[in-house]
């Protein structure tokens, strides 16, 4: 369960996190669609009016102008200023001498940022995902760091069971000078190692 739940949090997390981005761009996104919708009903009721000077209650959003085969313009009263043109996008559709342009404002990442603000929700969900991707990452690093430091802990068990292997072979070899010491000696290492291994020390 500790081997899982580290990848488990980072999932978990990132989904969380690209759930608070998606629920951010979709109110964005419908929060503008929904401003030149707004827009473009005002411009059609006007036309239907006969006024040539519509007024747009969400003039920065976008701008609406048709030009008829007479020469006559009815445009938004946004048209003349003081907009900039390369902020929004274009699309034109002319037909029997008629000209239609909208021009619609272009997606602004600064916006987009603002419906954080504006709506905490969003800003919430991002960050708890974050969050528990980010502690995901620390119990990773964690379990790595002890992997790590167990390892080393057996290389050193092993290099001190060499070291006492090495001291039986001498009490082997002097078992011709003095049998009866050196064996003795030789089974007390032997039975020390013998309990290492079995983890009785």
């Amino acid at each position: 369960m500790g081997k899982a739940l580290s990848p488990l949090l980072m999932v978990l997390g990132a989904l969380i996190f690209f759930a608070g981005q998606w629920i951010a761009f979709e109110i964005y996104a419908n929060t503008k669609l929904s401003r030149i919708g707004e827009n473009l009903s005002q411009f059609v009721h006007g036309l239907y009016s006969g006024d040539t000077l519509i007024k747009l209650n969400r003039g920065d959003e976008s701008i609406f102008i048709l030009r008829t085969a007479g020469g006559k313009v009815i445009t938004t009263n946004n048209a003349m200023g003081p907009l900039k043109v390369e902020d929004f996008i274009s699309a034109g559709y002319s037909k029997g001498g008629n000209h239609a342009y909208a021009y619609i404002k272009r997606v602004s990442f600064s916006e987009y940022l603002n419906v954080f603000i504006e709506r905490p929700f969003a800003l919430g969900v991002s960050i708890s995902g974050l969050i528990l991707f980010l502690s995901g990452i620390v119990l990773l690093l964690k379990r790595d760091v002890g992997i790590e430091g167990k390892e080393r802990s057996e290389f050193l068990t092993r290099e001190e069971l060499a070291r006492r292997l090495k001291a039986l072979k001498v009490a082997f070899a002097m078992s011709g000078v003095i049998p009866k010491e050196s064996l003795s000696e030789a089974k007390k290492i032997l039975d020390d190692i013998i309990k290492r291994m079995e983890g009785k020390t």
